[in-house]
């Protein structure tokens, strides 16, 4: 993938943050690390051994990859009663992209919102989307014809770039699963540019939520209704939290100081 100078001056070493070198056949890090380029993708991850719900959750995404999508649109929409692409249309609608921004998507899985956040920021604007699961990634690469998004193989709780380097930043889905939530939130404010837009959400019920036998389903289902949602940090200011998906999901927005 040929990524444009802006985004390879903007890498940085995700242990250390420090500037990258270009080689042959990728990038140079700290300590003469090597990060390669695998399927025409970055693959910048760290640490590299992944442990916990990390390691957990990239094993489970490694054979869920070529369904993901169809099963949240089927399968979600018969166990939810929601439909889903109505649900990532509106949650886009939120946003309020300004168009030719630089936005970085964090956790795009398969693509789900990459053709609704292209169609926000328009064909000037440049999309990155970084994943944890290489197999998530090598699905987008089925729409980047379409999405014009670069893919970058990294995660999301030890972003590969230099603050302020984004206008906006998007994450929706896994965030409640992290490792370490507090910290990917904290790197989501840092590479966004002051003034820009920072915009994270998950599942997690709202507290109207009708205690019936779809919740009791989707708390089995997915461990992430169960878990706390991450604090918002106090790099954020005018704050908005908006319910998605009719109460099964959460979206918090805010502006980068």
């Amino acid at each position: 993938m040929n990524y444009p100078n802006w985004l390879i001056s903007s890498l940085r070493d995700p242990k250390t943050k420090e500037p990258l070198t270009i080689s042959k056949d990728g990038f140079i890090g700290s300590h003469k690390k090597q990060y390669p380029f695998v399927n025409g993708i970055l693959s910048i991850v760290y640490p590299e051994s992944l442990q916990g719900m990390d390691e957990q959750m990239n094993r489970l995404y490694r054979w869920l990859a070529p369904f993901y999508d169809l099963s949240e649109r089927v399968l979600g929409r018969l166990i939810t009663g929601k439909d889903i692409l109505q649900g990532r249309a509106q949650i886009v609608d939120l946003l309020k992209l300004p168009s030719g921004i630089r936005l970085l998507e964090v956790s795009p899985g398969p693509g789900v919102f990459q053709t609704f956040l292209r169609s926000s920021i328009g064909i000037n604007g440049e999309l990155v989307s970084v994943d944890l699961s290489m197999p998530m990634l090598r699905q987008c690469q089925s729409f980047e014809q379409t999405t014009h998004a670069y893919l970058i193989h990294a995660n999301g709780a030890y972003l590969p770039f230099a603050d302020d380097t984004f206008d906006a930043l998007f994450h929706f889905g896994g965030v409640n699963l992290f490792n370490d939530p507090q910290q990917a939130v904290s790197e989501f404010v840092r590479v966004v540019k002051p003034k820009g837009i920072v915009a994270y959400g998950d599942e997690g019920f709202a507290p109207e939520y009708p205690d019936t036998w779809r919740k009791k389903v989707l708390s089995r289902m997915n461990p992430g209704f169960s878990r706390s949602r991450p604090n918002i940090p106090d790099r954020l200011s005018d704050v908005v939290e908006h319910v998605v998906y009719g109460g099964l999901g959460y979206l918090v927005i805010g502006k980068r100081q």
